[in-house]
């Protein structure tokens, strides 16, 4: 019998974990913050293996073990306390934008991590793990395989039995994982950090254009790294001055990607035609 994954929050990350697991023999329930009916698009688009429900009764079903978390901060501190989750593995995809969110004043000053400030709303017997919260949507969705030569890794902090369950998961949908820490360590991939998004990019062919590097980033897999790479490249991490992500400190082209699917996904939601967009 297939596993059942619960994902909370259908959005580029969400919804690309969720093609991924399908895809690795999983099956998937949705949620949204406009509920199960706005969903139908895209439990269309991943098939048979997919449904929609309520963000509170995945919360509440015994047979979904694992969650994937993927919700802007500022629904934290209302959405987390009413559903009540309980004896779950959370994969968390957050990341902390200022300029989408506000300023949370116990991240701008290192109090707490971003995964830190999202597990104090969780019921304590909850098991957490950050992960996915580093990769474009885009390149989750192509570089997943199964060729251990080509695979990339994901880096994941926090509980140990969490993280067990993320490499298990991680592996099977087509990716190796490099053990980061505690959360306290969770900001060494981050914004602002090598490890956030710049680590993946592959090398471009050489004078390209500004529509020939969208194109090419759009459509070739992340760079294969290995526990070394990744271990170096984390070692060598220091703390950034400036907390969260910004549009400044992302390159055009990948804003530009970025952007314009965000806008293909919001107009297939005013349309009520919702679908992934990947």
């Amino acid at each position: 019998m297939s596993e059942t994954i619960g994902v909370i929050g259908v959005g580029q990350i969400g919804g690309t974990v969720a093609r991924l697991a399908i895809d690795a023999g999983y099956k998937v329930v949705l949620s949204n913050s406009r509920g199960p009916e706005s969903l139908s698009g895209v439990i269309s688009s991943l098939g048979e293996n997919a449904k929609a429900d309520t963000s509170a009764n995945i919360a509440k079903d015994e047979n979904i073990n694992i969650i994937v978390l993927s919700i802007p901060l500022n629904a934290v501190p209302t959405l987390l306390p009413s559903l009540g989750l309980k004896n779950k593995v959370i994969l968390d995809t957050s990341n902390y934008y200022p300029f989408r969110e506000g300023n949370l004043e116990e991240l701008d000053s290192n109090k707490l991590t971003t995964s830190e400030y999202v597990l104090k709303y969780l019921d304590s017997s909850n098991k957490y793990v950050k992960i996915f919260n580093n990769i474009i949507s885009f390149q989750l969705r192509s570089s997943a395989t199964q060729d251990e030569s080509k695979q990339t890794i994901l880096p994941i902090a926090g509980d140990d039995e969490a993280k067990k369950v993320a490499n298990e998961f991680s592996k099977k949908i087509g990716y190796k994982t490099y053990d980061v820490g505690p959360l306290s360590l969770s900001w060494k991939f981050e914004p602002n950090t090598p490890f956030y998004v710049g680590a993946y990019l592959p090398q471009p062919p050489e004078g390209s254009d500004h529509e020939a590097l969208k194109t090419f980033f759009k459509k070739t897999p992340a760079n294969p790294l290995t526990h070394e790479q990744a271990k170096q490249v984390i070692d060598a991490t220091e703390r950034p001055a400036v907390v969260g992500g910004s549009f400044e400190a992302t390159p055009k082209f990948l804003l530009e990607i970025i952007t314009e699917l965000y806008a293909e996904e919001a107009q297939a939601k005013a349309s009520g035609t919702a679908k992934l967009v990947l």
